[in-house]
């Protein structure tokens, strides 16, 4: 059934009456009055605030029919508890039907028995609900015969005016808990990492209110894991992962904030790049993008609210249609809560980094910049916990954050290191796998990213073939970290490793290579890497512009690089100037040999890379 968005903005102020009780095992949640939507000044309830700079309205525009569900998750951000239950209808999401209280169960139950008792109370409600619309139905025509909480939902409904309503609200009633605690607790927890993250966004162009998904996404926790897989404050799943950042038996970089931001940041970009307005692109962030482009194509639509009134998808259902009104929501109780904040904000984490040379052990670097280990794991979230025990080490090339000030310290460390803490290659260590029906070497090698012959090394195997119930060793793979990475405070964008760095320059003057994956279209493709649609199709002799997935696309090269003068003035930094001249950090490092350092003096001239 189509999305029906009621056209009336606002929130119904309607008491509610006696509620029938739940059949429950034990006593059941006290039945709430539905708020008003006006609550008490103690509620911290933003109301949507007015579209400030046009250039903001006109990225996130904040379409009419969707602004009940503004207030919906408005009100379940910032309002509702984690231990109350809101009853309602996707249909109508702001027309709250009934709220459970938990917090008596909560005072008395355990953890594993709330949340049994939870589940069967808010079904139980669920049923009774969709019961009562259907006596609702058949009395809708005569509404003096209705109880006092029938008669309660019909009122509740009155503006609109459509007799088949409560026949279709049948099969649309849902639960969504309350997220006050989880949101206030977010939003101190962001305070270490917004301004750092903005930085990030801004350094790519992107609006800095993109910054404020992480609290739909996880409400900023950072070892959130969900049951699909994906972690950390972005919620990366491990296909998309792979794409933008490093996914191995040694980091997990979806669990480092800072790294997992600038994933975030060009993952965005993509979905932006594709579809061509921040809406769909931040639905596409949840959807995907290939679902939202075929959604797109499938309704011959152009917007989000094209999708969400005629594209009939399993898939796309009401937290699909949902996630930019919930975006726009935690825009309004972010910035509400900053209005009001009275204690000071968590100072930002401050650190400086370092690189590796060598395989070295985890508590080697540790120890060389005298963090203790809680800190140096917050620090650097990312290291499996094979590599934090000693069973692997950190391979070279990696980027550590110390604490500020430690820089000095380490390196001297680190130079003295002996070759009892440093090493050339990566100690031995292996995954198991128990052999299948229907799996080959080749299948494994795909599945674990590495190649056949080094399972057959690693195995001693003579031949590919293998047998069921046999127990192979299965070597760990390392990857490169793909595109840029995070590597100092205050950077507007970040750099690369050593590595990386001398693969771009290597790339710099001749064509790159990019192979297509699911959603991708000629034209973002082409809108990516800052060329035509013509020059892609001349570099890879495309007589139309159909593409299919693994294909492999030559990006025309942009010639040699060129420079231009720049006098440093007073009060600039290496940062302020990478900005104003939309190149990062690394570039002018590069361009004028300043290794490592971003110290920089009044007058002195940089060459500044031009694009």
């Amino acid at each position: 059934m189509p999305l029906k968005w009621s056209q009336s903005c606002g929130l119904f102020a309607v008491l509610v009456m006696l509620c029938t009780s739940l059949q429950a095992a034990d006593t059941p949640p006290e039945l709430l009055q539905v708020p008003p939507a006006n609550p008490p000044a103690s509620v911290a309830f933003p109301a949507v605030p007015e579209p400030g700079k046009a250039k903001t309205a006109t990225l996130f525009p904040r379409y009419e029919p969707l602004m009940p569900a503004v207030s919906f998750w408005t009100r379940i951000f910032s309002e509702f508890s984690e231990q109350e239950s809101v009853i309602h209808s996707t249909a109508y999401p702001h027309k709250i039907l009934r709220v459970l209280d938990f917090r008596p169960q909560a005072a008395r139950m355990d953890e594993n028995q709330l949340s049994k008792y939870r589940r069967q109370a808010e079904s139980d409600a669920k049923d009774q609900m969709e019961d009562l619309i259907a006596q609702i139905n058949k009395k809708r025509q005569n509404p003096e015969t209705m109880n006092a909480e029938e008669r309660r939902i019909f009122v509740l409904f009155k503006d609109v005016k459509d007799d088949h309503l409560f026949a279709d609200l049948r099969g649309t009633i849902r639960s969504q808990r309350g997220l006050r605690e989880r949101t206030e607790k977010a939003l101190r927890v962001s305070d270490r990492y917004l301004p750092y993250m903005e930085k990030v966004f801004l350094g790519y162009q992107m609006p800095a209110e993109l910054t404020r998904l992480p609290l739909v996404e996880s409400s900023f926790n950072l070892d959130a894991y969900s049951k699909a897989g994906a972690a950390g404050i972005w919620q990366f799943i491990p296909s998309s992962a792979r794409i933008y950042m490093r996914l191995n038996e040694v980091v997990d970089d979806r669990r480092d904030p800072w790294t997992s931001t600038d994933a975030a940041a060009r993952h965005l970009r993509d979905d932006y790049a594709m579809l061509g307005d921040w809406p769909l692109a931040i639905t596409a962030y949840n959807h995907g993008r290939g679902g939202i482009s075929r959604g797109l194509k499938q309704v011959n639509g152009k917007t989000l609210l094209d999708l969400i009134d005629r594209y009939d998808s399993k898939r796309f259902g009401f937290a699909g249609k949902n996630y930019y009104a919930e975006f726009l929501a935690a825009v309004d109780v972010e910035r509400a809560a900053r209005q009001k904040q009275n204690e000071a904000a968590l100072e930002p984490l401050q650190f400086e980094v370092v690189e590796t040379q060598h395989y070295v052990p985890y508590e080697t670097l540790r120890r060389l910049c005298g963090a203790d280990d809680e800190l140096f794991r917050r620090l650097n979230p990312a290291y499996r916990p094979e590599v934090i025990s000693g069973k692997l080490y950190v391979p070279p090339g990696h980027l550590i954050r110390i604490p500020a000030g430690s820089a000095r310290n380490f390196e001297v460390g680190y130079a003295r290191l002996g070759s009892h803490e440093r090493f050339e290659q990566q100690r031995v260590f292996y995954l198991l796998h128990k052999v299948s029906r229907g799996e080959t070497l080749g299948k494994l090698a795909r599945d674990y990213r590495t190649s056949t012959k080094q399972i057959q090394q690693a195995n001693g195997l003579r031949s590919t073939s293998i047998r069921i119930g046999q127990v192979l060793k299965i070597p760990p793979h390392e990857e490169s970290r793909p595109g840029p990475i995070t590597v100092a405070v205050g950077e507007s964008k970040p750099s690369l490793t050593r590595e990386e760095r001398k693969q771009a320059l290597r790339e710099s003057d001749g064509p790159a290579t990019y192979i297509v994956s699911s959603g991708d279209t000629l034209g973002a493709i082409a809108r990516r890497y800052n060329v035509s649609v013509a020059a892609l199709r001349n570099s890879n002799n495309l007589s139309s512009s159909t593409i299919k997935i693994g294909q492999r696309l030559t990006i025309p090269g942009r010639g040699a690089a060129a420079f231009r003068t720049h006098t440093v003035r007073n009060g600039q930094t290496l940062s302020s100037i990478a900005r104003s001249y939309d190149v990062s950090v690394a570039d002018l490092r590069g361009a004028n040999d300043l290794g490592k350092s971003s110290m920089i003096r009044v007058g002195q001239k940089l060459q500044v890379p031009t694009r």
